[in-house]
């Protein structure tokens, strides 16, 4: 199937993860995770949609069906805020921001609920140019987020430049983490930077109560992974809850 005919045809869905606070087990919100009707994995979709030259198209969409889900589901006040995984060439695409501003009205979504999860899967050639749309962007009163701290090569300039309102930290500090004092240590670090800083931290991929056990004991407040919430359709985390 081509690109065109699967954006066309929105031939994909959200699920939704839930971020909890660790120390009072309240939901702060969900991450959408795009998942294709097409392609067991969705990066093999974005991949296909840069080879083409139409990711903004897709991410657009896939951004404004989350909402339009999440919002749907009567999520919008009760649970908090909606991360959104963005690539950094949409927030340079000259209409994101109108685009953004529109279907947050359309869908009754206060602008605050919205955080843009940046992903460093992809390199910023107009460093400057992206610092001010990221600007932009929290005047109006969006939330940023840098995703995978930690994974591959950091960009800890992002994190100093952006002054971002969450910091993820990737998964592979979750991993284990009851068993390495080198973790715990990195961790800390962020922690310390994070709270001279006023950024909430969120550890990724927690999956052993284990490691849940040390996270809590070291700091973190916020938490994400299958011990906590699988991600799911947003009407199956809603039979779940009731």
């Amino acid at each position: 199937m081509s690109i065109s005919v699967y954006i066309r045809e929105e031939k994909f869905y959200h699920y939704f993860q839930p971020i909890y606070n660790l120390n009072s087990m309240n939901k702060i919100g969900f991450e959408a995770l795009l998942r294709s009707k097409v392609h067991a994995n969705p990066e093999t979709v974005f991949k296909e949609a840069i080879k083409e030259k139409r990711l903004y198209e897709l991410d657009s969409i896939s951004i404004h069906n989350a909402l339009y889900t999440y919002q749907s589901a009567g999520f919008s006040q009760k649970e908090g805020a909606l991360f959104l995984n963005i690539f950094p060439s949409t927030i340079l695409n000259r209409d994101f921001s109108s685009f953004l501003n529109k279907i947050s009205t359309e869908n009754y979504l206060d602008k605050q609920q919205i955080v843009l999860e940046i992903c460093e899967s992809e390199s910023i050639d107009e460093f400057e140019t992206f610092k001010e749309r990221i600007i932009e962007l929290k005047k109006q009163g969006f939330l940023i987020a840098i995703d995978d701290i930690g994974k591959g090569y950091s960009n800890f300039e992002l994190v100093i430049e952006l002054e971002p309102d969450y910091l993820k930290l990737d998964r592979y500090f979750s991993k284990d983490l009851h068993l390495s004092k080198k973790k715990q240590r990195i961790i800390s670090f962020f922690l310390n930077y994070c709270e001279e800083e006023k950024i909430r931290l969120i550890l990724e991929g927690l999956e052993d109560n284990r490691d849940l056990v040390v996270a809590k004991a070291l700091g973190v407040k916020h938490g994400q992974g299958y011990i906590l919430g699988r991600p799911a359709l947003l009407k199956e985390l809603m039979l779940k809850q009731n």
